[in-house]
């Protein structure tokens, strides 16, 4: 037989046991989505912070905040260095006045306290960006320890620092969900084999009448691969879906608050790849399961 002629078999009567067999198959396809979504979302999250950060890094940003009485004279002396280095790609200056009105756009909710205060605290400030070949570690501290002895500097701070801080916490996002998700996925695969026993004992009659007519003993075991399969993309595209309905609603949940949460954190669902490796991780685990129901030396005779 064809190997196409024998997949098309195999998933054919893989759909027709499924189908006859849908409530004892529905617990697999439960847990592999419910594990899918646990590893989804960690994806997400860890997806979604690590393009924040790839973005961040890219702007290769340097803000030199002045001295609250830091001279004209030492801040049109600070912009005619920056003007002048050929480390600097460009700058904007903040007074303090556009500080303000910036933190007012930006945080609505708490912009009103400033109105509280008597004098405003955001120093002005210069923000830079740098050359694309100098947005490293070591470049950016030799800038910066020339630009913080320049009279009227208070401080002056790169985004890398905060960065590598936060890289931390996003590999550790990614290590925990790992772990997590393949502690579940374990669980869809115990569960898959051993709903795939289920349906081998229920139809034992009809396994041995497909021995009887000729039936090959890879054709016996491929069909319930195949079913274990099946169960696992039902599961993932289950997952998928769950997953694109808690991103929509976290998305309006963001938006509804009228903070700028969104325009700072860029939020995206999953791409193709990792939708792709979401599914693929679903089918895995259904084919592994199903083989596991007839243990490592394939037998399937009950």
């Amino acid at each position: 037989m064809r190997a196409d002629r024998f997949v098309a078999l195999c998933f054919t009567e893989a759909l027709r046991g499924l189908f006859g067999h849908r409530r004892t198959a529905a617990p697999a396809i439960a847990i592999i989505a419910v594990s899918l979504v646990v590893l989804g979302g960690f994806m997400l999250v860890s997806e979604n912070l690590g393009t924040l950060l790839a973005q961040w890094r890219e702007r290769g940003h340097v803000q030199i905040f002045l001295q609250m009485d830091a001279t004209a004279a030492q801040v049109d002396a600070i912009a005619a260095g920056l003007n002048s280095n050929d480390a600097v790609e460009s700058f904007t200056y903040l007074s303090s006045e556009d500080a303000a009105e910036q933190f007012r756009q930006d945080f609505i909710e708490l912009g009103d306290l400033l109105v509280f205060l008597d004098e405003n605290p955001l120093p002005a400030s210069f923000v830079v960006t740098v050359m694309e070949p100098l947005r490293q570690e070591r470049a950016l501290v030799e800038l910066t320890r020339q630009w913080e002895i320049l009279p009227g500097v208070d401080d002056v701070q790169y985004d890398l620092q905060i960065i590598r801080r936060l890289e931390l916490g996003v590999n550790g996002i990614r290590f925990a969900g790992g772990l997590l998700g393949l502690a579940v996925l374990l669980a869809a695969v115990i569960t898959t084999a051993n709903v795939i026993r289920v349906l081998v004992v229920e139809r034992r009659r009809e396994i041995i009448v497909l021995r009887m007519v000729g039936s090959t003993e890879s054709l016996v075991r491929g069909r319930f691969l195949a079913e274990g399969a099946i169960q696992g993309f039902l599961g993932s595209v289950i997952a998928l879906f769950a997953l694109y309905g808690a991103y929509k609603i976290g998305v309006a949940y963001v938006s509804a608050g009228g903070g700028p949460l969104l325009n700072l954190f860029p939020m995206q669902f999953l791409g193709w790849r990792l939708g792709s490796a979401l599914v693929g991780s679903g089918v895995v685990a259904g084919v592994v399961g199903a083989w596991m129901a007839f243990g490592a030396s394939g037998d399937s005779r009950g």
